[in-house]
């Protein structure tokens, strides 16, 4: 019984610690393009991060717009935003992990903050 305490205590401790990636970041931390995507199979418009790396937007509460709206609904940061080819952003984001991507172009993330920083053509 007492080696158990101290293993059990390590086991907690290892499962606690999430990689630096996976952390959610709720501030508009990264910035982007809006690129659509949508002339390929299963994909609309993405945001391509400074990195290269792209990032599939869900909208966390499903995709039926009819009333009732679950709370929260209207405050989703992709509630009032319009995608527009070009646009620079400034996102936070978490990983979506319990969706999948049928685009399968780069993840799918929540968006928890977006901010246009660019309108297209204007720099």
């Amino acid at each position: 019984m007492k080696r158990l305490i101290p293993i059990l205590l390590l086991t907690l401790s290892i499962v606690a610690c999430e990689p630096e990636d996976s952390k959610i970041s709720k501030d508009c931390t990264y910035t982007a393009t809006v690129v659509d995507m949508s002339s390929t199979d299963g994909c609309g418009f993405v945001f391509q991060l400074d990195n290269g790396d792209y990032l599939e937007p869900v909208w966390r509460w499903g995709f039926c717009g009819t009333p009732p709206l679950p709370e929260g609904a209207e405050e989703d940061p992709l509630w009032d935003f319009t995608y527009v080819e070009g646009q620079r952003v400034r996102l936070g984001y978490e990983a979506a992990e319990d969706v999948g991507s049928i685009c399968m172009i780069g993840k799918p993330v929540y968006i928890t903050c977006l901010e246009v920083i660019g309108e297209v053509g204007v720099e």
